[in-house]
């Protein structure tokens, strides 16, 4: 009997247990290991926040499935590897000895180290609810960060505290300008949608002090506040730098386009805690680790029973559609954009669907 350990309830993993519920695995021992029961769905965070969703509807019972899918749910978390003896080492001192191992634990918030105290974060996701919670009600409430979920959550606390009286006082700051993956024109859009709802949005701005009641950006400029969102881009975990994996230069697991440790075959991983050699640029985000799901798991299985491994090709574009609060979205399409209330209605439909295709499952 082989065993396989699948450390983190991601996107890509989700799609494993979902394939063990309706196939099963012969002869193959599978553990499901991750800090937290419930694996929430980012994509409905900014949902969330403005009280469209209750807490129940954007989260994956990772017990219940695991118990539907007949493997072992373990609430732990890894913080050592020793892949030369395939073992883990759980936070208790649990040991896990493993055939192969799969990752897909996500990224961490770059929270300077001097400001960890003074700032809150969205990451680990579990905590994701009472941060937003306690955030939207707060005095003075800013966001650092113009990335997606900067520029959805700012404009989603901004629409719930438009309808509960709140003062419309929230602030976004972001060192670029807003979205600037995607390029001028839309950067130039998403900040004018922000700013005809109200939103104060200091682009182009880092943040240079923070203390107990107020922030200072590299503008000069001093601004009030009472709790700050921190939402800059991915940091890798320190797990893999500490077990001497190979990582790139980030410090994200390093994969071969086969999603596989190219130094430990029996290792492998998916989503925004790993970074894959043949495309070094690719973007983390949940839409590339969907697609990865599919090809990670018949890999894994090819694997474990000596099969020959799949590459994994990332699509040139993909739909995205981010909330811009108030029952609005903006949709992006390689170059082409749309703002409004169908965007909106379409992003809606898409998560529910994502959602109950693994909540039915043990429902």
């Amino acid at each position: 009997m082989k065993t396989l350990l699948m450390v983190g309830g991601g996107h890509a993993h989700l799609y494993g247990l979902r394939q063990l519920v309706f196939e099963g695995l012969q002869d193959v021992h599978v553990s499901l290991i991750s800090p937290s029961r419930f694996q929430y769905y980012s994509g409905m965070f900014s949902g969330f926040a403005e009280a469209f969703y209750e807490l129940e509807e954007i989260q994956i019972d990772l017990q219940k499935l695991s118990e539907k899918a007949g493997i072992d749910f373990i609430e732990d978390r890894i913080v050592q590897i020793d892949p030369a003896n395939k073992e883990m080492i759980g936070a208790k001192g649990q040991v896990y000895t493993y055939d192969a191992a799969s990752f897909d634990i996500g990224s961490e918030t770059a929270v300077p180290n001097e400001w960890k105290d003074l700032v809150s974060s969205v990451k680990p996701n579990f905590r994701f609810s009472e941060t937003v919670t306690s955030f939207r009600e707060s005095l003075f409430p800013a966001i650092v960060g113009g990335g997606a979920s900067g520029v959805e959550l700012a404009l989603a606390v901004l629409a719930w505290r438009k309808r509960h009286g709140y003062s419309e006082n929230v602030i976004l700051a972001s060192s670029s300008p807003l979205l600037a993956a995607q390029g001028k024109h839309i950067s130039k859009k998403i900040e004018a949608i922000a700013k005809r709802k109200g939103l104060q949005v200091l682009p182009n701005q880092t943040v240079n002090k923070i203390d107990e009641q107020s922030f200072t950006t590299s503008s000069g400029s001093l601004y009030h506040r009472s709790e700050i969102l921190w939402l800059t881009g991915p940091a890798s975990a320190a797990l893999f730098r500490n077990s001497k994996l190979p990582v790139d230069s980030s410090g994200f697991l390093l994969l071969n386009e086969f999603l596989q440790s190219d130094a430990y075959p029996s290792i492998f991983g998916a989503g925004d805690c790993a970074s894959i050699k043949p495309y070094p640029s690719l973007a983390k985000n949940g839409v590339y680790a969907v697609r990865q799901g599919p090809l990670l798991w018949e890999n894994l299985k090819s694997f474990l029973f000596s099969q020959p491994l799949k590459p994994f090709v990332p699509q040139n574009r993909f739909l995205s559609i981010l909330s811009t609060g108030n029952k609005e979205a903006l949709l992006l399409y390689g170059k082409q954009s749309i703002h409004g209330k169908w965007p909106w209605i379409l992003k809606q439909r898409i998560d529910r669907k994502f959602m109950k295709t693994y909540q039915k499952l043990y429902e």
